[in-house]
């Protein structure tokens, strides 16, 4: 139970920490005005009446209730695909709106400056594509399984890329990627506007994302999957290492014997 007064503008932080459970949340009596996504801040707030959160996604939004009442906070039904997961309709929490009304505030347009890759000069065109076997737990990035020692890319630091996600599975995906937040340029060929960067996009069943990154603060290894868990421990799952030269690093160097675990040792 959350309680509020009418007029009083709430700041929740809402974040999908399941191992793979999707929520498309409605919250009765007002509308989601999203100020950050996957913490970074956004740099035009929007508004919406449902919020989809797959598994890793997070959103800090605005809430205000202008008039007294009992609201609750709903996951609608949701499908993820032919051969995806099915969610009922169920209640999260329920938000009691009673007291004083306060005078309403107006809220902000803007927490950063917007994010626009659009104009950027493109290094690396790459291409990577989520297929899997899912009768046999096997899931797959470019038809590879993970492989600790293996590495996918060697993104130049100081670039920016252009990454084309290909789900030709009949589920969809969440694709997330560690370290390097990236800008969504479009979704299924229909161009999305700028407004954050963020860390984890849908990939439709049968569709493509296309994404930019800006490779400009960091070297050393760290990876990108699926952040359904069963999809990543079954393979879903691969290696970046960001290099001054783009490539692999000289061999002997401290970046060429540094492991995984060393390089990320969380992970």
């Amino acid at each position: 139970m959350l309680t509020a007064q009418p007029g009083e503008t709430q700041l929740l932080r809402l974040a999908n920490m399941s191992a793979d459970i999707w929520y498309k949340l409605k919250m009765e009596g007002a509308s989601f005005n999203v100020i950050g996504e996957d913490s970074n801040p956004v740099g035009t707030v929007w508004s919406k009446d449902t919020l989809l959160l797959p598994p890793g996604k997070r959103y800090d939004v605005l809430m205000r209730w202008d008039e007294p009442g009992s609201f609750k906070l709903v996951t609608l039904p949701y499908q993820t695909g032919p051969e995806g997961d099915s969610y009922p309709l169920r209640t999260l929490a329920t938000i009691k709106v009673e007291g004083d009304p306060v005078p309403a505030k107006a809220l902000p347009t803007s927490l950063a400056p917007t994010p626009d890759l659009e104009n950027a000069e493109i290094a690396q065109h790459r291409e990577v594509v989520f297929s899997e076997k899912e009768s046999e737990s096997k899931f797959f990035i470019n038809g590879k399984e993970f492989e600790m020692g293996s590495v996918a890319f060697y993104p130049k630091l100081g670039t920016t890329e252009e990454w084309t996600i290909k789900n030709v599975t009949n589920e969809e995906h969440p694709f997330h990627i560690h370290v390097n937040d990236f800008q969504v340029m479009s979704v299924n060929g229909v161009a999305i506007p700028p407004l954050s960067l963020q860390d984890v996009v849908r990939l439709p069943a049968k569709g493509e994302v296309v994404i930019r990154m800006a490779f400009t603060d960091y070297v050393g290894k760290f990876v990108f999957h699926c952040h359904i868990l069963a999809h990543e421990d079954h393979g879903m799952m691969a290696v970046v290492d960001v290099t001054e030269n783009g490539g692999p690093p000289p061999a002997g160097s401290e970046e060429s014997t540094t492991s995984m675990s060393e390089s990320m040792p969380g992970m």
